[in-house]
């Protein structure tokens, strides 16, 4: 049989070099870029300006000020030694295009409230504000503003370990740089220099390709909203012990490939991958496009969704768009497994909301809330999301409930996505056709029992790729004779 490492790290150390260490830890850009977006080592005290859309766009119809703004103080309190000490949900009455965003009496009401809590700089909670804003707020507030884009970026650089995930991230950070200087042709020489990189890593990828390649394991990519459970859901697939998931956002940066075996003995990689966020720029996402490839490579892919969370159906249908706006193809889409992860909060949640509401008699409340989410769902376009009932599997890391519903599930799905084949052959054991279906790695043994009528025969049930199936058949022409059975 054939064997490997438990868990393997997609880039490695040796891909790192000094000349790339030196572009990455560039103290002189490292100093200007700090200064540019006001990074300091002691961190900020934020005051976080949530606006809420009078108009909504498509897609965010579904969720509430009040649940985006608690995702803005998450990405806030992810920031190591930056904390949240005030906020605010402002209704935006237009696009949100003009100079300070809002209105003299809201822009005084905030700037009070920013004095009052003593904050160190300001977030607004949009993906991107424009250079009249940035100056315009930073000259009302008189502190450091920032959107979305680089806070989630400054995650980025906080949480990238390897060189690769630092190479992209020093990448995605210089058109921020650029448009805050508002200066298209700063840091050329060092975007030439890192996009050289990028492309060494994207060599380095093709041969790492090239190598799973050869060993004709199945791969499956692992996608999802940040936090959704995405590395909980391999390890629990893989039964890997090392793999030690985060509760926080963007814990993963760089992609990892960890084995795993199906029940039918087939051996499978999968890739885990950076997770995605609502309300950034794509281009920030594009930049890591070299290690996302590997996620448009796979035979499948899982979509991770935390049901449990109260605006899952916007996350969701972020991670749809932000596959199909990295080109994602649509058949992979078609045959993406979505599985809504911790099914176990929920249950635990409604099971609070029933004693809650059964305290507080409020039962006409809850028949309403009922309905608006029956609303809200009946909404979603089933062939948008790609949730239909043969690809919607509820599941739980922490307890296990469905997982082996969803590896049944992958099983069939990855037979077919990868072009698998089973044949059945009753062969002498210990013959030649035994020797090398057992021992020459061709084709991965699912079961082998005694015949029941002759003991000196096994069956093998066989898995084979189609490419290797037609070599087996050219090299070995009469293994036809010792075929029962195969879907070939």
């Amino acid at each position: 049989m054939r064997t490997f490492s438990h868990t393997s790290r997609l880039y490695t150390k040796e891909f790192i070099d000094r000349h790339l260490q030196s572009l990455i830890n560039d103290n002189e850009f490292t100093s200007m870029s700090s200064a540019l977006l006001h990074i300091r080592s002691t961190g900020h005290h934020v005051y976080i300006i949530q606006p809420s859309m009078r108009f909504k766009a498509r897609g965010r119809q579904s969720t509430t000020a009040q649940l985006q703004l608690s995702e803005s103080i998450s990405l806030i309190e992810t920031l190591n030694k930056w904390s949240v000490v005030g906020h605010g949900i402002y209704t935006l009455k237009t696009s949100g295009s003009q100079r300070y965003l809002y209105g003299k009496g809201n822009i005084e009401k905030i700037t009070n409230e920013i004095h009052e809590c003593q904050a160190t700089a300001v977030f607004v909670s949009i993906d991107r504000l424009s250079l009249v804003q940035i100056d315009g707020l930073t000259e009302k507030f008189c502190l450091p503003v920032y959107d979305r884009y680089s806070i989630v970026l400054q995650i980025f650089k906080n949480h990238a370990q390897s060189g690769a995930a630092k190479l992209q991230v020093a990448l995605a950070e210089i058109p921020l740089l650029r448009y805050r200087k508002n200066d298209s042709e700063l840091f050329k020489d060092r975007e030439r220099n890192l996009r050289a990189e990028v492309a060494k890593l994207e060599q380095h990828r093709k041969l790492l390709k090239k190598r799973r390649l050869s060993i004709d394991i199945p791969t499956v990519a692992v996608v999802g909203y940040t936090n959704a459970g995405k590395t909980s859901l391999i390890k629990a697939l893989t039964k890997d012990a090392s793999l030690q998931p985060k509760n926080q956002l963007f814990a993963t940066l760089d992609v990892t490939i960890h084995a795993g075996v199906l029940p039918n003995a087939l051996n499978v990689l999968y890739v885990d991958t950076v997770g995605f966020i609502a309300d950034i720029p794509t281009t920030l996402i594009e930049a890591f496009r070299a290690t996302l490839n590997d996620a448009i490579d796979a035979h499948l892919i899982i979509h991770v969704c935390d049901i449990s969370h109260p605006d899952y159906v916007v996350q969701h249908k972020t991670v749809i768009q932000t596959l199909r706006e990295l080109n994602i193809p649509s058949s992979k889409l078609e045959s993406m497994i979505t599985v809504f992860n911790k099914f176990d909060l929920l249950n635990q949640q409604t099971s609070e909301d029933q004693q809650i509401d059964e305290q507080d008699n409020n039962e006409v409340e809850e028949e309403q809330e009922d309905e608006e989410e029956e609303k809200i769902l009946s909404q979603k376009p089933i062939q948008d999301v790609n949730i239909e009932n043969n690809n919607r599997l509820y599941i739980s890391c922490k307890t296990s409930q469905g997982l082996d519903q969803l590896t049944d599930t992958l099983q069939k799905k990855l037979m077919i996505a990868s072009d698998r084949v089973t044949c059945e052959y009753r062969v002498l054991q210990g013959g030649q056709f035994y020797q090398v279906l057992v021992n020459d790695n061709i084709c991965t043994i699912e079961n082998m029992i005694v015949d029941e009528h002759d003991p000196q025969f096994i069956r093998l049930k066989c898995l084979f790729s189609k490419a290797a199936y037609a070599k087996f058949q050219a090299r070995y022409s009469g293994a036809l004779k010792y075929q029962i059975s195969s879907d070939a």
